[in-house]
């Protein structure tokens, strides 16, 4: 990895409470792990409290589906140590797009105990409240990190609640124009080739796509046109507010088509 970015307090804050909450965990004695994808010396490590591991096995251990492991929460949280650090850093070369994410298949906020659960909330707030702070130099885009976040703690309220405290004209909405120019036509489509919520595991819950449509339709317009999004993109999501039929035949697709 290059030189570490700086990191503002709050998210500085949230990995060490990650380090103090889930250091020197370890799986079962009993975990083997799927032995077709891993050596028993990737797993090995597992039983290690606290040893580094590869970036490139941290990152596949995180994100294998639950099914290759007899204690998947027990692994996930034997890895968030280090995968929260990574993640916070711009690991991976700044690309999320691997897989869904571990973390959200294990049905966390329910199922783990509350300091546990509390230490990873505030950790994805933290990391959210970083990048929008962080602006041009996030070290993702902002749309892969939104969708990645969401997976990681099945809800987007708290994402929305963030980037709705931002003043008009802020980092926060020049990442808004640039999230929403990915998804618009997505988002009319409510989001049928899931590209929004592409690694949505939550299965007892739907993907929040209503919720983000609302979202936008609210906030958005007076945000994209603080920053000079294009009109033309102002007015798509403008189009969210209109039942789906209603939005494919609005008078928008004809004066776009002989502007063009």
């Amino acid at each position: 990895m290059t030189t570490p970015r700086p990191l503002g307090p709050r998210l500085t804050a949230a990995l060490a409470r990650v380090r103090e909450v889930f250091g020197g965990a370890t799986v079962p004695a009993d975990e083997t792990g799927c032995l077709y994808c891993y050596g028993e010396s990737d797993i090995a490590l597992l039983h290690v409290p606290d040893a580094p591991l590869p970036e490139d096995l941290l990152w596949s251990l995180f994100h294998k589906v639950p099914d290759h492991f007899t204690d998947h929460p027990a692994v996930i949280r034997r890895l968030l140590p280090q995968f929260t650090q990574h993640l916070a850093y711009g690991g991976d070369g700044g690309s999320i797009g691997y897989a869904s994410c571990g973390l959200g298949r294990t049905y966390w906020p329910e199922t783990w105990p509350r300091r546990q659960a509390d230490a990873v909330r505030e950790f994805i707030d933290a990391w959210w409240d970083d990048l929008l702070s962080a602006g041009p130099a996030a070290p993702y885009g902002i749309d892969d990190a939104f969708s990645y976040a969401a997976c990681m703690g099945g809800t987007i309220t708290p994402l929305l609640e963030r980037w709705a405290r931002d003043p008009l004209g802020g980092p926060a909405d020049a990442a808004l124009a640039s999230a929403c120019a990915a998804w618009d036509f997505d988002l009319l489509e409510d989001d049928y080739g899931q590209s929004v919520f592409f690694w949505w595991q939550w299965f007892d819950r739907p993907e929040p796509v209503a919720e983000f449509q609302a979202w936008l339709v609210e906030h958005a317009p007076d945000r994209l046109r603080a920053v000079g999004a294009d009109p033309g993109l102002v007015a798509r999501i403008g189009l969210l507010a209109l039942p789906y039929d209603e939005r494919w035949a609005d008078t928008y697709w004809e004066n776009a088509a002989a502007t063009n």
